[in-house]
């Protein structure tokens, strides 16, 4: 009687675990970061980067400097391609769906071309799909020159 007394207790415990979804799901997960980090840095219409490679005074002085049309906009493709990315150390949850598997986040991002740094607030969702696999989606954000 004892023994199935605490079969039962281990087993209510391993169901207990098992509904919990798996792993808990977190904004600030090093995977998440670089999955944020990734999708702003390979969109090519990423206007943060575009806002500090325009408003860099190194990158505006090998502009200048350059005689062709060509020369200066290849120029500033590479300044925009060697552009350095940090999500601040804070990440803040938003939400967490439990029945979904989701939790939605924000952080800052910053972004640096050269001699400017422009940063923006991120907004950004974090998925574990049924066969355990996570995404991390990004929400477009406008970014506007003060």
């Amino acid at each position: 009687m004892k023994a199935q007394f605490l079969a039962l207790g281990y087993f209510s415990i391993l169901l207990s675990l098992s509904g919990c979804g798996g792993v808990e799901l977190e904004c600030d997960s090093l995977e998440s970061r670089k999955s944020v980090v990734k999708i702003i840095e390979d969109d090519n219409n990423n206007a943060l980067v575009n806002y500090a490679a325009n408003n860099s005074s190194v990158v505006a002085a090998m502009v200048g400097n350059a005689d062709a049309k060509a020369d200066r906009l290849m120029i500033l493709e590479k300044a925009k391609r060697s552009a350095v990315y940090k999500l601040d150390g804070t990440i803040r949850m938003n939400s967490r769906n439990r029945a979904a598997h989701a939790v939605t986040c924000s952080g800052i991002l910053d972004v640096t071309v050269a001699d400017t740094t422009a940063e923006k607030q991120v907004d950004f969702r974090v998925e574990q799909a049924a066969d355990g696999k996570m995404s991390v989606s990004v929400d477009p954000f406008f970014f506007e020159a003060l």
